[in-house]
């Protein structure tokens, strides 16, 4: 019998990945990745920011909301139970899901016919954002007196 030699004995060095095709591999694959891993940090900052825009509207839409409910002549007099009640929930700074929000309410007559204007006026900043600027947000409803 002869013996033969297999395939396997003589390429065995040559079988495999060597190290620095394995780092330019991993290399390449950063180069690419790096550019989708920053995009992903992005979104992730406008999501959060659409986030606090919509609590600071729904915060909004709730007091202007409320306000409409009471009676004509009653958001004329600011000495009103329920009226003070609501100013005092929704005036001043309050924590709304973790978000800073300073809100002001303003009533006012209007020249034109006999209706009252609901102007809230809020500012709060976005968590974690790097420029730190105030964001303003304003919000208008109006009353109308009873037929």
């Amino acid at each position: 019998m002869s013996k033969t030699k297999s395939a396997w004995s003589d390429n065995k060095k040559f079988a495999g990945f060597t190290l620095i095709e394995i780092a330019i591999a991993l290399f390449i694959l950063a180069v690419f990745l790096l550019p989708l891993t920053q995009h992903f940090v992005r979104t992730r900052r406008v999501s959060l920011a659409a986030r606090d825009a919509v609590i600071v509207n729904s915060f909004q839409t709730s007091c202007v909301g409320e306000l409409r409910m009471l009676d004509y002549n009653d958001l004329l007099s600011e000495s009103g139970a329920t009226f003070s009640s609501i100013l005092r929930k929704y005036c001043g700074g309050k924590v709304v899901n973790n978000l800073n929000i300073a809100t002001r309410v303003n009533i006012s007559r209007c020249a034109e016919v006999k209706m009252l204007m609901i102007d809230v006026k809020s500012e709060f900043r976005f968590p974690g954002s790097a420029d730190e600027v105030v964001r303003k947000v304003g919000m208008r409803g109006y009353v109308f007196p009873k037929p």
